[in-house]
């Protein structure tokens, strides 16, 4: 049996290690708490901590992050407004090191009106026990580090989308890459790992190349051929869901996730693009097909295994007579009509 390897996200990485240095720095202080007879405030920040806990060990176990991200920014943002109303403001400081971390866990608006919510919730307290200026220079910082918070994390997240765009891009026809699938198909394995009990999270992989590529390239030029890939992209692109994602897998091979497919359901997808391709006239200097093969996740199933059984599946439709499309695992020639017809 293979050893599937779960690849944490960063995001996952990030809220599990902010629950981890939240209960190392808590833990101390609800220790010196009981120490000095402050019981209702330690069991507070005990609260606080197992709140945490729960988080850290939900993202651990579930994988996700969105929700997770905003319950402990919301925990760790409320306690510290609360904490400082029952000690008093002695403990503002500890808000700027939080707004920042709220931040790196969420998306800006998100961010934004957490790091809002505990300038007004704060606001009351500053009334109480600050004078003018105080409260002035309070808000004012946290104001400050809620914006350079704000800018930084913005610029960040062009500055990674763009690096992003060029490492997971091909750069002559737009498709995501090889390298970009590889992370994809791994990623769908680990959630269809997961989920297997409850039936979801089947996807499939549609591999196809363009038939007889060599021979357009020796007889009508390399920049014909090149035309040919980016019109091919274009069309597919346009025709595919949002959901499912296209890549250039290699020359002229290209592989499509058909994400929430099964496998007949993703053989009806190759074979309407395999129409498509042949009805585009994608080249006025001749005519152009492609021969497809299909494979549906299965569990305890390394990526590369997967694609290897799509890649078969298609070399068995190139000798079949190409232009047409076969399934992995299949024994005989899989004709789609009848198949989709019978079912």
């Amino acid at each position: 049996m293979p050893k599937v390897i779960l690849h944490r996200t960063i995001e996952e990485i990030l809220i599990i290690a902010v629950s981890i240095i939240t209960l190392a720095t808590m833990i101390p202080f609800s220790v010196y708490r009981f120490m000095q007879g402050q019981t209702y405030v330690a069991l507070f920040e005990i609260s606080g901590m197992v709140a945490v806990t729960f988080i850290g060990y939900y993202v651990w176990k579930t994988r996700e992050t969105k929700i997770a991200a905003i319950a402990l920014s919301s925990i760790v943002l409320s306690g510290l407004v609360a904490i400082n109303y029952i000690l008093g403001s002695s403990m503002l400081y500890w808000l700027y090191p939080a707004i920042v971390t709220v931040y790196f866990l969420n998306s800006l608006k998100t961010a934004f009106l957490l790091s809002l919510a505990v300038l007004l919730g704060i606001f009351p307290l500053l009334l109480m026990e600050k004078n003018t200026i105080e409260i002035t220079s309070v808000l004012t910082t946290l104001l400050i580090t809620q914006i350079f918070s704000h800018i930084i994390t913005f610029r960040t997240a062009q500055q990674h989308d763009r690096l992003k765009a060029l490492a997971d891009r091909d750069g002559l026809t737009g498709a995501l890459n090889r390298r970009s699938l590889d992370d994809r198909l791994d990623i769908l394995q680990n959630l269809f790992f997961r989920h297997k009990r409850s039936g979801g999270n089947a996807s499939s992989v549609i591999l196809f190349d363009i038939d007889d590529f060599k021979q357009i390239n020796d007889k009508f030029g390399h920049i014909e051929g090149d035309q040919i890939l980016v019109r091919l992209t274009d069309r597919i692109q346009k025709y595919i869901r949002k959901t499912d994602e296209l890549y250039r897998y290699g020359s002229e091979e290209f592989a499509l996730i058909a994400n929430g497919a099964n496998l007949l359901k993703a053989a009806e997808l190759a074979e309407k693009i395999r129409e498509l391709i042949e009805s585009a006239q994608l080249s006025t200097k001749t005519t152009v097909t492609a021969s497809f093969g299909v494979a549906e996740v299965q569990n305890l199933e390394k990526s590369n295994r997967w694609i290897e059984r799509a890649d078969k599946a298609l070399f068995r439709a190139k000798r079949a007579g190409k232009n047409r499309v076969f399934l992995a695992n299949a024994e005989e020639r899989t004709h789609i009509y009848r198949q989709l017809k019978a079912n």
